[in-house]
């Protein structure tokens, strides 16, 4: 994915993993009041993954920014052992940026990208638990659809409802 400019907001989309992104990823996962201490360290992990092991890793990014801070991003990567499987591990937007249509144009630059390497199916999962309704109305208008749902996966009350977008 080459980095794009939004004439109309300065908005810039990148792929490009840095240091700083680390901790930028961190700080808006937390700030989202969505993920738990552990799911943090995960986003944390992934970008770090990817910068010591570059696209080896399997994590791939896109970061939305203006003036080099933050707005959000999405990690994503192909799915082991499926034919043009992806899927979209993380999306998140900073709070401060929510209900502006940042997170559809995040989804449309991933699936840029994942067209780009040949993917034909996109897969996204998130909680059941009524908290994630907004999560799910999200994936639904961005033009996912739920295709399955594991009662409890989580635990006891927390199901895990898995979407597919068509690429």
């Amino acid at each position: 994915m080459s980095d794009m400019v939004s004439a109309q907001d300065d908005v810039v989309f990148r792929s490009v993993v840095r240091e700083q992104d680390a901790s930028d990823v961190r700080h808006m996962v937390h700030a989202t009041g969505f993920f738990t201490d552990e799911e943090v360290d995960v986003a944390e992990e992934l970008v770090r993954e990817h910068l010591f092991h570059g696209e080896a890793s399997g994590y791939f990014f896109v970061f939305a920014e203006r003036q080099d801070v933050m707005l959000g991003y999405a990690c994503y990567g192909p799915t082991p052992a499926a034919e043009g499987t992806y899927d979209l591990y993380w999306i998140a937007v900073d709070p401060v940026h929510r209900d502006r249509g940042l997170g559809k144009r995040i989804v449309a630059a991933t699936v840029d990208a994942v067209r780009a390497l040949g993917g034909r199916l996109l897969f996204a999962e998130t909680s059941g638990m009524e908290k994630y309704v907004p999560t799910r109305r999200f994936y639904e208008r961005t033009g996912f659809t739920a295709e399955a749902v594991l009662r409890d996966f989580y635990r006891p009350g927390d199901d895990k409802v898995i979407y597919r977008l068509e690429i």
